[in-house]
């Protein structure tokens, strides 16, 4: 019986700030799907901080969060399977063999906790849907 080497896809999510939406994604890839995704994010005006509404989003499913914001100078010399545009309208880098997805997803900063919590279930749907 031969034993199939399970392969896990290098995936980099982009956002302008890179403080909520791909926060959430590295976040929910990293520590749910940590046996299929190794991930990572970027943005191309990354802030200073991660979003407090994202920190505590990811709470509420049980994920403690430990990234900060990052540009895409900070990622550039990874190779990735994947790069996903989270709405913003941030270009994605050209990495070659990467397949590309643009994901449109709503920026939650503004929202209640309610909403906010829709938006990262939504992010992690299409984790779920897109990438494993």
């Amino acid at each position: 019986m031969s034993v199939k080497k399970m392969m896990i896809k290098n995936v980099l999510f982009i956002c302008v700030e890179n403080a909520c939406r791909s926060q959430l994604a590295e976040s929910i890839s990293n520590q749910l799907f940590s046996n299929k995704l190794r991930a990572f994010s970027a943005g191309s005006k990354p802030t200073r901080k991660v979003n407090p509404k994202t920190i505590s989003s990811l709470k509420r499913i049980g994920i403690n969060h430990f990234g900060y914001p990052k540009g895409i100078r900070d990622v550039e010399n990874e190779s990735y399977d994947c790069v996903v545009g989270m709405g913003c309208g941030d270009t994605c880098p050209a990495i070659p063999g990467a397949k590309k997805f643009e994901w449109d997803i709503p920026d939650p900063k503004l929202l209640n906790n309610e909403e906010f919590d829709k938006v990262r279930d939504l992010i992690k749907k299409k984790i779920i849907l897109d990438l494993i």
